[in-house]
């Protein structure tokens, strides 16, 4: 797979995660059944534009004509998506906060 291929499938990806995050971060929250307060809020919405960001940098990653910036983009996404996996892993196996557990268990108290 060519470097620019993941770079568009990633600025897809980016777009929409970085983009609710930032845009609609009180929906997310209202998707695990947490109750965030503000300074949480501002928080994920400035790691939603650290996201958009990422996305800016690959959209002039396809661009680039240079093969090392290209090599060099590749390797702070796969940093990126690496500490975001172990960190999505960590807050799912500590019981923090669950997308599927928060439905369901919506669904047993009503």
């Amino acid at each position: 797979m060519k470097l620019r291929h993941l770079f568009a499938i990633n600025i897809f990806f980016a777009i929409f995660f970085g983009g609710t995050c930032t845009f609609f971060p009180q929906f997310v929250f209202f998707l695990y059944n947490l109750t965030p307060d503000v300074a949480t809020i501002w928080v994920f919405r400035l790691a939603g534009g650290s996201i958009l960001a990422f996305a800016t940098l690959m959209w002039f990653g396809i661009r680039s004509t240079s093969v090392d910036s290209r090599r060099a983009i590749a390797l702070a996404l796969i940093v990126q998506d690496s500490i975001g996996c172990i960190a999505s892993f960590i807050f799912q196996l500590a019981e923090k906060g669950n997308l599927i557990d928060a439905r369901i268990n919506e669904n047993k108290t009503h």
